[in-house]
Protein backbone atom coordinates (compact mmCIF):
# COMPACT_ATOMS: atom_id res chain seq x y z
CA UNK A 1 0.00 0.00 0.00
CA UNK A 2 1.40 3.26 -1.09
CA UNK A 3 1.98 6.17 1.39
CA UNK A 4 -0.38 8.59 -0.07
CA UNK A 5 -3.06 5.61 0.58
CA UNK A 6 -1.51 5.00 3.78
CA UNK A 7 -2.23 8.47 4.65
CA UNK A 8 -5.70 8.71 3.27
CA UNK A 9 -6.47 5.85 5.41
CA UNK A 10 -5.51 7.34 8.77
CA UNK A 11 -7.03 11.00 8.46
CA UNK A 12 -10.20 9.58 7.30
CA UNK A 13 -10.64 6.86 10.36
CA UNK A 14 -12.61 8.89 12.69
CA UNK A 15 -15.74 8.63 10.04
CA UNK A 16 -14.21 5.97 7.72
CA UNK A 17 -17.29 3.52 8.75
CA UNK A 18 -19.98 6.24 8.86
CA UNK A 19 -19.42 7.27 5.28
CA UNK A 20 -18.94 3.79 4.08
CA UNK A 21 -21.99 2.67 5.48
CA UNK A 22 -23.82 6.58 3.97
CA UNK A 23 -21.98 5.47 0.34
CA UNK A 24 -23.13 1.73 0.16
CA UNK A 25 -27.00 2.78 1.93
CA UNK A 26 -25.74 0.01 4.76
CA UNK A 27 -24.54 -2.40 2.26
CA UNK A 28 -20.77 -2.44 3.57
CA UNK A 29 -21.76 -3.11 6.96
CA UNK A 30 -24.22 -6.19 5.77
CA UNK A 31 -21.29 -7.48 3.46
CA UNK A 32 -18.83 -7.96 6.33
CA UNK A 33 -21.59 -9.49 8.77
CA UNK A 34 -22.50 -11.67 6.02
CA UNK A 35 -18.37 -12.71 6.24
CA UNK A 36 -17.88 -12.64 9.95
CA UNK A 37 -21.27 -15.24 9.71
CA UNK A 38 -19.01 -17.69 7.23
CA UNK A 39 -15.97 -17.76 9.71
CA UNK A 40 -18.16 -18.37 12.54
CA UNK A 41 -15.92 -17.68 15.39
CA UNK A 42 -16.33 -19.77 18.11
CA UNK A 43 -15.91 -19.50 21.98
CA UNK A 44 -12.46 -19.18 23.06
CA UNK A 45 -11.07 -19.28 19.69
CA UNK A 46 -8.29 -17.12 18.06
CA UNK A 47 -8.97 -14.73 15.67
CA UNK A 48 -6.87 -12.53 13.52
CA UNK A 49 -8.09 -9.82 11.90
CA UNK A 50 -5.61 -8.24 8.85
CA UNK A 51 -6.16 -4.70 8.09
CA UNK A 52 -8.12 -4.29 10.62
CA UNK A 53 -9.14 -0.45 10.06
CA UNK A 54 -11.54 0.91 12.76
CA UNK A 55 -11.78 -2.42 15.01
CA UNK A 56 -15.87 -2.32 13.93
CA UNK A 57 -15.45 -6.11 13.08
CA UNK A 58 -12.90 -7.17 15.11
CA UNK A 59 -15.47 -6.01 18.12
CA UNK A 60 -18.02 -8.61 16.41
CA UNK A 61 -15.80 -11.21 16.50
CA UNK A 62 -14.61 -10.43 20.08
CA UNK A 63 -17.98 -10.88 21.54
CA UNK A 64 -18.31 -14.51 19.92
CA UNK A 65 -15.28 -15.70 21.22
CA UNK A 66 -16.15 -14.84 24.29
CA UNK A 67 -13.48 -13.57 27.40
CA UNK A 68 -11.62 -16.97 26.54
CA UNK A 69 -11.25 -15.87 23.20
CA UNK A 70 -8.23 -13.79 21.57
CA UNK A 71 -8.88 -11.22 18.64
CA UNK A 72 -5.34 -9.50 17.17
CA UNK A 73 -5.90 -6.77 14.66
CA UNK A 74 -2.95 -5.36 12.64
CA UNK A 75 -3.18 -2.11 10.62
CA UNK A 76 -0.39 -0.71 9.14
CA UNK A 77 -2.30 3.04 10.11
CA UNK A 78 -1.82 4.44 12.89
CA UNK A 79 -4.38 7.05 12.93
CA UNK A 80 -6.95 2.91 12.10
CA UNK A 81 -5.18 1.67 15.42
CA UNK A 82 -5.79 4.72 17.25
CA UNK A 83 -9.83 5.27 16.39
CA UNK A 84 -9.83 1.08 16.92
CA UNK A 85 -8.09 1.47 20.68
CA UNK A 86 -9.94 4.46 21.54
CA UNK A 87 -13.39 2.57 20.42
CA UNK A 88 -12.95 -0.85 21.50
CA UNK A 89 -11.26 -0.13 24.97
CA UNK A 90 -13.54 -2.27 27.12
CA UNK A 91 -13.64 -5.27 25.39
CA UNK A 92 -10.32 -6.91 27.04
CA UNK A 93 -10.02 -10.05 24.51
CA UNK A 94 -8.96 -7.63 21.80
CA UNK A 95 -5.28 -6.12 20.86
CA UNK A 96 -4.96 -3.96 18.08
CA UNK A 97 -1.54 -3.99 16.82
CA UNK A 98 0.24 -1.52 14.23
CA UNK A 99 2.09 -3.36 11.83
CA UNK A 100 2.80 -3.94 8.04
CA UNK A 101 1.27 -6.82 7.28
CA UNK A 102 3.38 -7.32 5.01
CA UNK A 103 6.52 -7.94 7.19
CA UNK A 104 6.66 -11.16 8.95
CA UNK A 105 4.26 -11.81 11.30
CA UNK A 106 5.81 -14.07 14.18
CA UNK A 107 2.76 -16.05 14.88
CA UNK A 108 3.09 -20.14 13.80
CA UNK A 109 0.17 -22.42 14.23
CA UNK A 110 -1.57 -19.89 16.28
CA UNK A 111 -5.15 -18.81 15.36
CA UNK A 112 -8.22 -20.76 14.92
CA UNK A 113 -9.08 -17.86 12.10
CA UNK A 114 -8.14 -15.24 9.88
CA UNK A 115 -10.23 -12.62 8.46
CA UNK A 116 -9.33 -9.88 5.92
CA UNK A 117 -11.68 -7.54 4.50
CA UNK A 118 -10.99 -5.64 1.62
CA UNK A 119 -7.51 -6.12 2.14
CA UNK A 120 -6.12 -8.04 -0.39
CA UNK A 121 -6.52 -5.71 -3.46
CA UNK A 122 -5.23 -2.74 -1.28
CA UNK A 123 -1.59 -4.61 -1.07
CA UNK A 124 0.93 -4.44 -3.28
CA UNK A 125 1.05 -6.95 -5.73
CA UNK A 126 4.25 -8.78 -4.75
CA UNK A 127 3.20 -8.72 -1.55
CA UNK A 128 -0.45 -10.41 -2.26
CA UNK A 129 0.87 -14.23 -2.29
CA UNK A 130 3.49 -13.60 1.20
CA UNK A 131 0.73 -12.71 2.67
CA UNK A 132 -1.06 -15.93 2.33
CA UNK A 133 2.11 -17.63 3.24
CA UNK A 134 1.87 -15.80 6.18
CA UNK A 135 -1.95 -16.58 6.61
CA UNK A 136 -0.96 -20.39 6.10
CA UNK A 137 1.28 -20.35 8.60
CA UNK A 138 0.03 -18.50 11.36
CA UNK A 139 -3.31 -20.65 11.42
CA UNK A 140 -3.18 -23.84 13.60
CA UNK A 141 -4.52 -27.47 11.94
CA UNK A 142 -8.06 -27.07 10.62
CA UNK A 143 -7.55 -23.39 10.97
CA UNK A 144 -9.92 -21.54 8.17
CA UNK A 145 -9.18 -17.86 6.21
CA UNK A 146 -12.11 -15.79 5.07
CA UNK A 147 -11.40 -12.98 2.78
CA UNK A 148 -14.32 -10.78 1.68
CA UNK A 149 -13.43 -8.59 -1.16
CA UNK A 150 -13.60 -7.18 -4.77
CA UNK A 151 -13.78 -10.64 -7.11
CA UNK A 152 -10.39 -10.10 -9.15
CA UNK A 153 -11.57 -12.81 -11.57
CA UNK A 154 -14.83 -10.81 -12.12
CA UNK A 155 -16.11 -10.92 -16.14
CA UNK A 156 -18.71 -9.37 -18.19
CA UNK A 157 -20.43 -6.20 -17.01
CA UNK A 158 -19.44 -6.99 -13.81
CA UNK A 159 -15.27 -6.45 -14.68
CA UNK A 160 -16.68 -3.41 -16.78
CA UNK A 161 -18.10 -2.00 -13.67
CA UNK A 162 -15.14 -3.14 -11.22
CA UNK A 163 -12.83 -1.49 -13.56
CA UNK A 164 -14.62 1.70 -13.76
CA UNK A 165 -14.65 1.94 -9.74
CA UNK A 166 -10.73 1.03 -9.90
CA UNK A 167 -9.91 3.75 -12.46
CA UNK A 168 -11.72 6.62 -10.24
CA UNK A 169 -10.79 5.59 -7.36
CA UNK A 170 -8.50 2.75 -6.65
CA UNK A 171 -6.02 2.64 -9.58
CA UNK A 172 -2.77 2.28 -8.05
CA UNK A 173 -5.02 -1.30 -7.26
CA UNK A 174 -5.62 -2.15 -11.17
CA UNK A 175 -3.31 -5.10 -10.82
CA UNK A 176 -5.19 -6.44 -8.32
CA UNK A 177 -7.05 -7.99 -11.76
CA UNK A 178 -4.37 -10.16 -12.67
CA UNK A 179 -4.30 -11.79 -8.92
CA UNK A 180 -5.79 -15.40 -9.40
CA UNK A 181 -6.47 -15.67 -5.18
CA UNK A 182 -7.78 -19.19 -5.46
CA UNK A 183 -4.80 -20.21 -7.27
CA UNK A 184 -2.56 -18.41 -5.04
CA UNK A 185 -4.11 -19.83 -1.96
CA UNK A 186 -3.61 -23.65 -2.89
CA UNK A 187 -0.18 -22.64 -3.94
CA UNK A 188 0.36 -21.83 -0.05
CA UNK A 189 -1.12 -25.21 0.53
CA UNK A 190 -4.77 -24.61 1.85
CA UNK A 191 -7.25 -26.94 0.80
CA UNK A 192 -11.34 -26.73 -0.01
CA UNK A 193 -11.55 -23.17 -0.97
CA UNK A 194 -15.12 -22.21 -1.53
CA UNK A 195 -16.20 -19.12 -3.52
CA UNK A 196 -19.63 -17.20 -2.69
CA UNK A 197 -20.27 -14.48 -4.99
CA UNK A 198 -21.98 -10.89 -4.10
CA UNK A 199 -22.97 -8.17 -6.09
CA UNK A 200 -23.72 -9.75 -9.11
CA UNK A 201 -20.10 -11.25 -8.85
CA UNK A 202 -18.68 -8.09 -8.17
CA UNK A 203 -17.23 -8.77 -4.75
CA UNK A 204 -16.65 -12.21 -3.82
CA UNK A 205 -16.22 -13.95 0.12
CA UNK A 206 -13.53 -16.91 0.23
CA UNK A 207 -13.13 -19.47 3.05
CA UNK A 208 -9.92 -21.54 2.61
CA UNK A 209 -9.55 -24.44 4.98
CA UNK A 210 -5.72 -25.59 6.14
CA UNK A 211 -6.27 -29.46 6.60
Amino acid sequence: MIKRRIDLFGKSARHYDVFLDLLTFGQYAVFLKRAVDMLAPERGEKILDICSGTGRVASWIAQSVGKEGEVVGMDISKGMIDVATNRRKGLGNVVFLQKDVTASWEYQNYFNGIFASFAMHELPGSKRLEILKESYLALKENGRMVIGDFNSQVSGKGKTISLIFFRLFEKENLDFFSFDQNEMLRKVGFKKIRDFPVLSNILQITEALKI
